[in-house]
């Protein structure tokens, strides 16, 4: 995302002091021309196409179930929902920070949360009633469909760069820089590095900055973290990774060192009313503006 809300969910961050995190390869700090601006316009919008996110326009709204895991320590302190291994439904409508979880186990089991033009709302006895945010809760909503549709949000950004090749786990990838206003670290903006697979043109793996916190701790920003999305299955022309892995820093060859993994079960298109998404018709709706937030 252009600003920092969204990265800050996955990763919690460490008691450590130091600069901010950096993902320039020495390909972008060489300096971006207009081939490599081209190029890595060229190999994002063809991975776009490849996964069938161009079919995205077709739909208005989605919804996923899963089981998410939060790992060791660092998954307490920085997972999202109540407890650590949840089952939850997610209701999105598409290109928006609109959207609702539901809790299927655990002690929150039955219980709703959603977001509204960035207004934070629950379901509870007395119905829908929009409330002071739970800040979690709202990160996680709104991680989590930003990194579902990553390279239909990012494919706009004012800057793209090629950012050099890279061998890992026996896999060959092209390397895509993307940020805003500056590629040069700040705090205004993220950084993600695109991983895309030579063979496959999926973006199989993305590194991205952690500019804020919800936690307030400090010395998150000189850290970073990255996401494996595998187990692409075809929804409807659109391939949608029914698994991601999230590791602290960049990505590991053994899946044991995750911190944070969700797996999919079940996705489809315009299953349910998009109006369940906008309980209060009097607020405007912002898309993927950060206005209200």
């Amino acid at each position: 995302m252009k600003k920092y809300i969204i990265t800050a969910y996955f990763i919690p961050a460490l008691f450590l002091s130091g600069c901010l995190a950096d993902l320039q390869t020495r390909t972008v700090k060489n300096g971006i021309s207009p081939e490599t601006e081209n190029h890595g316009k060229d190999l994002l919008l063809t991975s776009w196409r490849n996964q069938g996110l161009d079919e995205l326009n077709k739909h208005s709204t989605y919804s996923f179930s899963g089981t998410d895991v939060w790992k060791g320590l660092m998954g307490g302190i920085g997972k999202p929902w109540p407890e650590k291994r949840t089952r939850l439904n997610f209701k999105y409508a598409i290109g928006t920070f609109d959207g609702q979880v539901e809790f299927l186990s655990g002690e929150y089991k039955g219980k709703m949360a959603g977001l509204q033009s960035w207004q934070y709302y629950e379901d509870n006895e007395d119905g829908i009633t929009f409330m002071e945010r739970n800040k979690k809760t709202s990160f996680g909503l709104a991680a989590y469909q930003y990194f579902m549709e990553l390279p239909d949000r990012l494919k706009d950004a004012p800057i793209i760069s090629y950012a050099g090749d890279r061998t890992f786990d026996q896999q060959e990838y092209h390397l895509v820089f993307v940020t805003w206003s500056t590629p040069k670290p700040h705090k205004e903006h993220d950084q993600y590095l695109l991983w895309i697979n030579k063979e496959r043109s999926l973006i199989e793996y993305a590194e991205f900055t952690i500019r804020d916190n919800y936690l307030k701790l400090p010395g998150s920003a000189a850290f970073y973290g990255s996401i494996h999305y595998e187990d692409f299955r075809s929804i409807e022309g659109v391939h949608i990774p029914h698994k991601q892995t999230v590791f602290m820093n960049g990505p590991k060859k053994k899946e044991k060192k995750r911190l944070h993994q969700i797996t999919i079960d079940s996705f489809a298109f315009d299953n349910f009313p998009e109006s369940m998404l906008y309980p209060n018709p009097e607020l405007e709706k912002v898309g993927d503006s950060k206005k209200n937030r």
